[in-house]
């Protein structure tokens, strides 16, 4: 009776975890870049530190390349979740896709143009050789950005067509610019000192949203669970992020590559110029003046600009932070919407 017992103890356990690993739902997230950028990490975050598998999900993290593709690949139902840039976001909302945003924790425009000591000022972008990886890439989009800034017209400047990665091009003077996020500008300047930002995107562009988490709606219909599962776990990954600098630098440097003095200086300036948002991000300010300028460019045809509500489900991060309770510090407090 003894073994009999012992055995059906042994079947039981067994059972149990099987159930257990049942109920971890699989879940794929696509993220833009390989290897990811800093200002990216809340949902690597969550995943490393067992957040998203805390709420009963297996979640698997896919690069796709940029933003772009990951949108792609949510309206082709090769993912259930993706990082998508704000502007496409919109703009497909538009013209009828199913893509809804869920939250923003990266609300501001992280990139900065960084240039050689031979431009002081934008005005001293005239001439310059602008580098960019392809004409209608990021780097071409934003530089352009930059140079409308400074009234110049694109004629007056060389655009110089570089690999995918900016900085051996800047650091052996092939180009006087490169469009940068924070982490490759401080490795940059770790081999050039007087290399500096000359137009941070967050300051010339400060309403225009950088980057949604989203999903069909056809997603949020049929695993509304899980999707607020997501959520809740990003935002709190987010939280994490600004307050446990310890816990996070080891992931950030295990998943970008960098040594670990590039990143602890980019988390640092990240944290100093509040990049992340630690509630929703759902400005509905920021959305609907993405949505207006995407109008006025001419990327949206008039009278089919999409409202705040079309382009935002906010109801998955509002249950999060009215269980959470809304982010008050230590740094940077903004308001949940």
């Amino acid at each position: 009776m003894r073994r009999f017992y012992r055995l059906a103890a042994l079947a039981a356990a067994l059972t149990l975890a099987a159930t257990a690993a049942q109920a971890q739902e699989k879940v794929v997230i696509g993220l833009p870049t390989s290897p990811p950028n800093v200002v990216h990490m809340p949902v690597i975050i969550a995943k490393d530190l067992g957040l998203y598998k805390k709420a009963g999900l297996d979640v698997e993290t896919v690069s796709l390349g940029d933003g772009t593709k990951v949108y792609r690949a949510l309206l082709a139902g090769n993912i259930d979740f993706g990082l998508t840039p704000g502007a496409p976001t919109i703009i497909g909302r538009a013209n009828g896709a199913t893509v809804k945003a869920l939250s923003a924790n990266l609300p501001k425009f992280e990139a900065s143009m960084i240039v050689r000591a031979n431009v002081k000022t934008m005005a001293d972008l005239k001439g310059k050789r602008i580098g960019i990886q392809e004409p209608g890439g990021f780097a071409d989009i934003l530089s352009r950005s930059v140079l409308r800034a400074a009234k110049i017209d694109p004629k007056e400047v060389n655009f110089v067509s570089i690999a995918s990665e900016d900085v051996p091009a800047l650091v052996a003077n092939q180009v006087d610019t490169a469009i940068l996020h924070v982490e490759q500008e401080m490795l940059a300047k770790s081999k050039v000192p007087d290399l500096h930002a000359v137009g941070r995107m967050w300051e010339l562009q400060p309403k225009t949203l950088y980057t949604f988490l989203s999903a069909t709606e056809k997603t949020l219909k049929t695993k509304p669970d899980v999707t607020e599962k997501v959520v809740a776990a990003t935002i709190e990954a987010t939280r994490i992020m600004y307050s446990d600098k310890a816990r996070v630098l080891p992931i950030m440097v295990k998943e970008t590559g960098y040594p670990e003095k590039i990143i602890s200086e980019s988390y640092d300036f990240l944290v100093k110029n509040c990049i992340w948002d630690a509630n929703s991000g759902l400005s509905k300010e920021r959305v609907d003046f993405t949505a207006n300028l995407m109008t006025k460019v001419g990327n949206i045809k008039p009278g089919k600009t999409p409202s705040y509500d079309d382009v935002v489900d906010a109801s998955f991060a509002k249950k999060a932070i009215a269980t959470m309770g809304e982010w008050k510090g230590p740094v940077c407090p903004t308001p949940a919407f």
